[in-house]
């Protein structure tokens, strides 16, 4: 199997719930991760496959305090705030002028231009007369993109998500402009906070050799496993087990609880298949196996994984609603005892990260972070995904002016501004006295009662990933950092992750469904183990064997 190390995890774009304080000003609601158009076969090319000169890359300034991890790929970490920020972006990226933008809205509708101050600010900040901004919810962007797209009279700036099928074409049809002439090699250096893109984001984002947006890099893995700490003290245990078949016996006793901390408890709540995939090293969706593409569905461990997995069902370690909607707070309030969410769920401010949240409703709780074992001893093989959450592209017709594209670069490396900067605080928290304050520490808090006014700032780049981590949290330190290096080293990828398959891209929703009728079948009991046979065969008829000739296709191209 042909592998290699990678730096990126697909998030499909979402900010951080730190790097939104409310997104500078929603009401602190979660941010979300992000996650059909074109003709019936044929692929798309990737970076891999073409010639590329690379731009690049300079370390950002550091941050006095910034924890850095030898593994590469997992994100600094940093606890409580800066004491000091500093300009990084000293000339205004535009001299007057009109920009406008296609960009998703995270929380809430923010208040009109007219009554927003964040704003007014931002036009300030870039030095445009006028900002148009088209802020489309998470949930619609698909459609709404679609007929952006199908009008022809696209913005300055377009945030894609190269999951998304019309996205995936436009990036195929020539819609953006390529922007190898002004970033390539050291032209990047006109943008300094773009020139701290790893290079691997660079190569992940690009497209037969062409840079056709500017990427927002994101670490590797950054999700984390929780276990409350104090039920596993109930039933004799001190430590996560390093073997996966300890750690269902660990969790089937948690089953038996039924109550902690004087609340009713669940040892795990929906049934989210990813989330287990570790134990059995299954790793990435699409691997290399002997040469030839496969899918993780495919691997011979798979029936093992169904048959463990219907044991933890059988036990009742899932709660009763697991197959359909289980109330998604069930962890912040007290009542789930193994858990998975980001970073930035558990920790984004102290009294909205999940962690302290549950703390608060049981004052008694205590949390112990795990990367999953695997059956075969040590940490499970971990999905690793590509190195950047989506990009900021500029419209082809926009080349015809090349003052124009550098001016809407600068603009786009404002928005790139580092971790610790005056420019990156505004633009991931908003006015301070009305978004956020300090507290006695230096350390950042939200406003009373802020004004729905910031998501206007999140054009789809910000500054590089930093996991920052509140104080009250500062003894979760080494356990999070532990955590997050083990998940990421455990994992590998190979040529097929640096490729897109527009294939893939149009059959996914499908073949998820396929998979899941069946998955949730086999684990709940309804349909025995020994039909993985009968979901592999569903899964390959139903598009999922057009999906491997594709990515085949692809990687006998770029070999």
């Amino acid at each position: 199997m042909e592998q290699r190390r990678s730096t990126g995890q697909h998030r499909p774009g979402g900010p951080t719930r730190r790097q939104a304080i409310g997104l500078a000003g929603t009401s602190i609601a979660a941010a979300a991760v992000l996650g059909g158009c074109g003709s019936s076969s044929g692929g798309s090319g990737s970076g891999s496959s073409g010639e590329l000169t690379v731009p690049v890359t300079h370390e950002a300034e550091s941050v006095e305090g910034l924890i850095l991890s030898d593994v590469e790929g997992v994100a600094p970490l940093y606890v409580g705030s800066p004491t000091e920020y500093r300009d990084v972006v000293t000339d205004k990226p535009a001299a007057g002028g009109s920009i406008s933008s296609f960009q998703i809205l995270w929380g809430a509708p923010v208040t009109g231009r007219d009554k927003n101050q964040v704003w007014q600010k931002l036009e300030e900040e870039l030095g445009v007369d006028s900002f148009d901004i088209t802020m489309v919810p998470d949930a619609s962007y698909g459609d709404k993109l679609a007929t952006l797209l199908a009008s022809g009279n696209l913005p300055d700036f377009v945030y894609v998500q190269p999951t998304d099928p019309n996205a995936a074409r436009a990036l195929s049809d020539g819609a953006f402009l390529e922007l190898n002439d002004y970033l390539e090699g050291e032209k990047v250096e006109d943008y300094p906070n773009i020139a701290t893109t790893p290079e691997v984001t660079w190569q992940d984002s690009a497209r037969d050799g062409a840079l056709l947006g500017v990427p927002n890099p994101d670490p590797l893995r950054n999700n984390l496993m929780v276990l409350r700490l104090d039920a596993m003290k109930e039933v004799g245990a001190d430590a996560v087990p390093e073997d996966a078949e300890d750690l269902k016996t660990l969790w089937l006793e948690l089953a038996k609880l039924g109550k902690v901390g004087g609340r009713e408890v669940f040892a795990h709540g929906a049934l989210e298949p990813t989330t287990f995939e570790p134990l059995h090293d299954l790793g990435q969706e699409f691997q290399i196996v002997d040469g030839k593409v496969t899918h993780k569905y495919l691997l011979p461990q798979y029936e093992d994984h169904l048959a463990y997995m219907a044991e933890l069902w059988k036990g009742g370690f899932f709660h009763p609603d697991a197959l359909g909607q289980v109330d998604p707070e069930l962890f912040k309030q007290g009542q789930q005892l193994n858990y998975e969410a980001s970073f930035a769920g558990f920790y984004w401010v102290p009294d909205a990260g999940r962690v302290n949240l549950c703390r608060e409703a049981v004052p008694t709780a205590e949390f112990i972070h795990y990367a999953m074992p695997s059956v075969e001893g040590g940490v499970g093989r971990h999905a690793l995904g590509k190195s950047y959450g989506g990009m900021v592209c500029i419209p082809a017709d926009r080349g015809k002016d090349e003052d124009r594209v550098r001016e809407l670069l600068r603009i786009c490396d404002y928005y790139r501004s580092p971790f610790g900067s005056e420019e990156a605080l505004f633009l991931n928290s908003g006015i301070e006295g009305r978004q956020f304050d300090f507290d006695a520490e230096k350390n950042l808090v939200p406003a009373e009662n802020p004004p729905t006014e910031g998501a206007c700032t999140w054009l789809g780049l910000l500054q590089n990933r930093v996991n920052q981590l509140p104080d009250m949290n500062r003894d979760m330190l080494d356990n999070i950092k532990e955590t997050l290096e083990a998940a990421t080293e455990s994992g590998e990828v190979s040529l097929v992750d640096g490729l897109v398959s527009e294939v893939q891209i149009r059959n996914d929703s499908k073949l998820e469904e396929v998979h899941k009728d069946y998955y949730n079948a086999i684990v709940s009991g309804r349909r025995p183990v020994s039909d993985v046979a009968e979901l592999q065969k569903a899964w390959l008829d139903r598009g999922g064997q057009d999906v491997l000739d594709d990515f085949q296709k692809l990687v006998d191209e770029a070999s």
